[in-house]
């Protein structure tokens, strides 16, 4: 019962935010009593947490793990972050014209006066996760000579981090998933382009 309460509070937070998100309508989509949610998760605070942490961290390892993929380019990450956040939208989106909320992360950022401290820890770590794995690849990238050594690795994970972070955000507010992936695909053409440098075996490798 406790994941299934918490599985039904995921998706409406993500729907509807924190205030319409009340024991009384979680009990009600589980055919339940709000005692039963009381008992499992004490107070709507403490099951927000929960399901904000839990949320968080599968998306910092979903990240993490595209991110640290040291077989793939700057470009094909950049790809499967794409895929990722497309799987992500159309759970909540029946066409790719659906201007339905499917980031919990983004949703709950937009209420973060309300969130208590645990919660909106959470939310903060996820940015800071993407800075760290997103800069380790740039690196390793830069290391491994697939970008040119003026390339300005900082700018660049500056970018990248808050297109990522972002990308619920502009996905709504443009109404589609299609503008999101265009805008990712622009960043690839205009930006990667630039820096990244054609393959030339291993002697590409940057001398340590």
């Amino acid at each position: 019962m406790q994941e299934k309460i918490k599985n039904v509070t995921r998706n409406l937070l993500i729907a509807h935010g924190y205030h319409k998100t009340t024991f009384g309508v979680i009990a009600k989509a589980l055919q339940i009593t709000t005692t039963n949610i009381h008992y499992h998760f004490g107070n709507k605070n403490h099951l927000v947490e929960i399901v904000v942490r839990e949320y968080v961290a599968e998306a910092k390892k979903n990240h993490s793990i595209i991110w640290l993929d040291t077989t793939t380019t700057l470009e094909q990450k950049v790809a499967q972050v794409v895929a990722y956040n497309y799987r992500l939208y159309r759970k909540y989106n029946l066409d790719d014209k659906g201007k339905h909320p499917w980031s919990l992360i983004g949703r709950l950022r937009l209420e973060s006066d309300v969130l208590s401290d645990a919660a909106c820890r959470s939310l903060a770590s996820f940015t800071e996760t993407m800075q760290e794995v997103i800069s380790q690849a740039v690196e390793y990238a830069w290391q491994q000579g697939q970008l040119k050594a003026d390339t300005p690795r900082q700018d660049l994970v500056f970018l990248l981090t808050n297109l990522v972070d972002s990308s619920s955000a502009f996905a709504q507010d443009a109404g589609s998933f299609a503008r999101l992936e265009q805008f990712f695909t622009s960043f690839s053409r205009v930006v990667l382009s630039v820096y990244t440098r054609e393959p030339h075996g291993s002697d590409a490798k940057r001398p340590e």
